[in-house]
């Protein structure tokens, strides 16, 4: 009322001064448009003094922050969300000073109540150790529902991927440290005390990562890393897994924490796997903000737990914190992100990420101690542009770039680019490890290890290959031998290497020896000439790398060609394209009872001469460089496959001409409430005036094996067929089909967190089909094989993961077992039964 008065009297006065003022039209209205602005300046209750209130909540047994804790003033819904660090900032109006307190509330502590004015801006909760369990709340499911089915009918709106286009800034921070129990460091001994104080003044490990983020759609990206540092080395080699570690946002329909997929709670079919609750719902300005706490239903759920915020302004996911905890492992990964709205023009807002967190827990014990490693990345963004830059142009080639001496950046630089400076902890990691690295010459075993992803190791000027070392198949039993090369510290654009082996099965000796030229950094244009004299199982279909390293067949190596070639090739990587044009002159002895008969002769020995182009084309692949190696991450798309070929076979003194095509395409597809999708086309066909030998027809890929006498079990491999002998059928035309379905629920459960044995069964089936036609099938002398001329069809299906033994904690080597049945009659011709127990080893993380 007070305010009121005050404004009507001086709206008075306003007036009574422009009347003596009449005379002066413009200053009359200007003095009348003065009082009137005034006047709804103080009426308005937008201009009342405000004060503003800031606070920072704390863990009070860790110390450390809590995000996304939810403040409201007073007893009403008005309040805020706390962002990642625990910090809240809002405005209160005097006119509102009845609220004297401030109620601060997180799932899983206990709500305290502050009163106001904050003698600290620290606040601490308490966690809940022992929740009560007999006090039932029954969730409003009805408002549940609605509100995260508005949020998932707006996921394209939200989802940064359905952008036209974007840039912005990745500043991204890492540190680890090792969490030691209390009776460590309760312990006065001398070597704990050093100890305590080594943890207190500095991290294990720590890293940063400045990188310039471009996205166009649909699936186009481009992180070019502008700065790069990792304690305790010199050259930046771990870019990549500090660049493609963290989700960049919440709104795919599967969350990936440490490689591994989890059900996103808001996408659709979250009833099927989570429960919610509505924790809280808070009034910000115009918008409200609905805290859901989510949870696995079911034990045999793996799926993840957490709170997701939802604000109404379009319903999208402010905040949002997931984590998952496998008790076996005795690990736990989390994910924390932030998300804030940006203005795109005058009329037009986004939500975009603003902060994210990945935390991994890793808990180690031994009889004598036990400790945490606790690693926690963050990730902040900033300088988010909307409008697409038409000189920009993406290296499809390399999706994450480290820009020349980016890991060479001086502190005066470093300290314009980060967001915050360090603190004395980090700031002193830096120092005393790097000086550690120095010393005990850390960047020279890294250069060692530089060539693990390429299968060397490095030594001096030398690359030793060891996949060389030893091999083993049932035709040569063992094989020892070596392989090397020489390396860039040598020449830089040019290697010379050789390598030699000796098969004790076969007692026989095979080498090889070549010269590469590269035309750039990453050694993707290749030159390479060479000559070799190794064994090769008939027919096999070689078409890409991608496709041929099934590791079984090369164990199952029964019926060989002694094969000496001479070979050019050269190999370029155009964008998403990768091509290869070579030539070969082979000499092929065949090491079993055979003969081709043509132009009423047989002959057991052939000479090709041949040229080839080979393709390969996945669309929008992700690469990342390793060592200054490029792998791939892999792409949402189908990849296509291609071979052409065109050859002279001479057999005595005939020359039969020929060309032969190949083509596969490969697509892995993980769908929303279905699971893992793996689907292989193949197919091939040849040219030819006269038959060709077996050498250049084409295998069906059979995996089946006996272990001994009449076991009939074999070692499952995808990518084969699982009843039938790996030389069992041959054919100048065919058609390979694959699917396989991995579904994502287990059938059960059983572990207990003090065994190393447990077992979690996820079910697979699987269908495969070859279909083939054979020119002349009589012309191949003294061999046994059918023609899949009536297509060969088998099923199978799979429990992966049925024994799982923990591995130092780390990850569990696995137990698969299968069965799979030819469901269609077929001549088998060695008369055994059509049906076949499989099994398989791996890991799980």
């Amino acid at each position: 009322m007070f305010m009121q008065r005050l404004a009507g009297n001086m709206y008075h006065i306003l007036m009574k001064l422009s009347v003596i003022n009449h005379k002066v039209g413009f200053y009359r209205f200007a003095l009348l448009c003065t009082g009137y602005l005034f006047l709804l300046a103080l009426s308005s209750p937008h201009s009342l003094a405000q004060e503003k209130i800031t606070g920072i909540i704390y863990d009070s047994v860790t110390k450390e922050t809590i995000p996304f804790a939810t403040v409201k003033f007073g007893s009403g819904v008005q309040g805020t969300v706390a962002d990642l660090d625990g910090k809240f900032t809002f405005a209160i109006e005097h006119t509102n000073i009845r609220f004297s307190y401030l109620e601060v509330s997180c799932l899983g502590y206990h709500s305290k109540t502050v009163s106001l004015p904050l003698s600290n801006n620290q606040i601490y909760l308490q966690p809940e150790f022992n929740q009560l369990q007999d006090v039932i709340i029954i969730p409003p499911y009805d408002k549940i529902r609605r509100i995260v089915r508005a949020a998932i009918a707006k996921k394209t709106d939200n989802n940064p991927d359905k952008y036209d286009w974007y840039k912005c800034h990745v500043y991204y921070k890492m540190v680890a440290n090792i969490s030691l129990p209390d009776s460590f460091m309760k312990d006065t001994s001398k070597d704990k005390r050093e100890f305590r104080k080594f943890s207190d003044s500095q991290h294990l490990l720590m890293s940063e990562t400045y990188s310039i983020r471009t996205w166009r759609k649909p699936q186009q990206l481009q992180e070019d890393v502008i700065a790069s540092r990792f304690s305790g080395l010199k050259k930046s080699v771990f870019t990549s897994l500090v660049t493609d570690v963290v989700p960049f946002h919440a709104y795919s329909d599967y969350l990936t924490l440490n490689g591994k997929d989890y059900h996103n709670p808001v996408s659709h079919g979250f009833e099927q796997y989570y429960q919610f609750s509505l924790d809280d719902e808070i009034i910000q300005g115009e918008d409200t903000v609905w805290a859901l706490s989510f949870k696995p239903r079911g034990r045999t759920s793996n799926e993840l737990e957490g709170k997701v915020f939802i604000n109404s302004d379009g319903y999208a996911i402010s905040h949002i914190i997931a984590k998952n905890r496998d008790t076996m492992l005795k690990m736990s990964v989390r994910i924390e992100q932030e998300y804030a709205q940006l203005a795109v023009n005058d009329s037009e807002k986004r939500w975009f990420p603003k902060h994210m967190n990945y935390i991994i827990d890793w808990e180690r014990a031994s009889k004598k101690s036990a400790f945490t490693l606790h690693m926690k990345g963050t990730s902040e963004i900033d300088s988010v542009k909307w409008l697409e830059d038409p000189d920009f142009r993406f290296d499809k080639s390399h999706t994450v770039k480290l820009k020349t001496s980016a890991d060479e950046l001086p502190d005066s630089q470093w300290n314009k680019t980060r967001p915050d400076p360090l603190d004395a902890k980090e700031a002193n990691t830096y120092k005393v490890l790097d000086s550690l690295g120095s010393k005990f010459h850390a960047d020279r075993f890294a250069e060692y290890m530089s060539k693990l992803p390429e299968g060397k190791i490095q030594l001096s000027f030398i690359d030793f290959d060891i996949t060389r070392f030893f091999t083993y198949n049932y035709h040569e039993n063992c094989r020892l031998g070596a392989g090397a090369q020489t390396n860039e510290k040598l020449v830089k654009w040019l290697s010379a290497g050789g390598w030699a082996g000796y098969g004790f099965g076969d007692l026989k000796w095979k080498y090889g020896g070549f010269l590469e030229a590269y035309g750039d950094k990453h050694k993707e244009f290749v030159f390479r000439i060479g000559y070799t004299d190794d064994i090769n199982d008939p027919g096999r279909v070689r078409l890409n790398h991608d496709l041929d390293k099934n590791y079984l067949n090369s164990y199952l190596l029964t019926r060989v060609d002694e094969m000496k070639t001479t070979y050019v090739s050269v190999k370029k990587k155009f964008g998403y394209w990768s091509t290869e044009l070579s030539a070969r002159q082979q000499q092929i002895v065949p090491q079993y009872q055979y003969a081709l008969e043509t132009g009423g002769n047989e002959y057991s020995q052939f000479k090709a001469s041949e040229a080839s182009l080979s393709l390969r084309y996945a669309y929008a692949e992700r690469t990342a460089p390793l060592f200054n190696y490029y792998y791939t991450l892999g792409s949402l798309y189908p990849m296509w496959y291609a071979k052409i070929t065109s050859g002279m076979l001479q057999t005595g003194n005939m020359q039969t001409p020929y060309t032969q095509v190949l083509s596969a395409v490969a697509w892995r597809k993980h769908i929303n409430r279905i699971g893992n999708e793996h689907i292989l086309f193949e197919g091939g066909k040849s040219w030819s005036n006269n038959p060709l030998p077996l050498s250049k027809l084409f295998a069906g890929s059979g995996n089946k094996f006996d272990v001994s006498g009449s076991i009939q079990s074999s070692v499952y491999s995808f990518g084969g067929l699982m009843t039938a002998y790996p030389y069992q059928f041959y054919s100048d035309q065919f058609l390979f089909f694959l699917y396989r379905h991995d579904f994502d629920w287990k059938l059960y459960k059983l572990e207990n967190k003090e065994m190393i044995l447990s077992s979690a069964p996820n079910l697979c089936v699987q269908y495969n089909m070859l279909y083939g036609t054979l020119n002349n099938p009589g012309a191949q002398k003294y061999v046994n094989f059918s023609v899949p001329d009536k297509a060969y069809n088998e099923a199978g299906l799979l429990l992966n993961n049925l024994v799982r033994v923990r591995y130092y904690d780390l990850y569990y080597l696995t137990l698969n077992i299968g069965y799979f049945y030819h469901i269609i009659p077929y001549p088998i011709f060695d008369g055994r039964q059509n049906g076949r127990l499989v099994y398989g080893a791996g890991f799980d993380l």
